[in-house]
């Protein structure tokens, strides 16, 4: 018995051409996207990495706002009052480097284009890119800061 192969046209957009371009029997399996995905997770954890690390340099240097914490206390200060110094102290960090990251990356693109022959711009016009960068800056800020300050106060 002979099975009867019936060959099938699908349209497939091509915008989504690049990311999504294997198929087995006419099913997208995937693409580039897999690789997009594993970047994104790994930008995440090396995000994380770098927030644990700034709350171990924040709990190292403990020691040597004891002090200034033990004269707020003794002035009148909540814990409340001492956990909002302490992450707005890293929220202000947190804006400072995403500041100096876009500078570097402003000053770094066209000779990265020029290397790789392409060209990749920043999108500053676009409030979608603030929102994403205002969104991730103030995560990594409140979670940098969350242990100093509750640790601290």
């Amino acid at each position: 018995m002979q099975t009867v192969v019936k060959p099938a046209v699908f349209l497939f957009p091509m915008e989504r051409w690049r990311l999504y371009s294997e198929f087995n029997d006419g099913i997208n399996t995937g693409g580039y996207i897999k690789y997009v995905k594993l970047f994104g997770i790994l930008g995440i954890i090396i995000l994380l990495i770098a927030c644990i690390n700034f709350m171990n340099l924040s709990t190292a240097r403990s020691e040597k706002r004891a002090k200034e914490v033990g004269v707020r206390k003794a002035m009148g200060s909540g814990r409340r009052e001492l956990i909002g110094q302490f992450l707005s102290e890293s929220l202000v960090i947190s804006f400072i480097a995403l500041t100096l990251a876009l500078l570097i990356v402003e000053l770094v693109l066209p000779s990265f284009n020029k290397l790789t022959e392409k060209e990749v711009s920043l999108q500053l016009s676009n409030p979608l890119f603030w929102g994403i960068m205002l969104v991730f800056t103030i995560f990594t800020g409140l979670v940098a800061g969350s242990y100093p300050a509750l640790y601290l106060s």
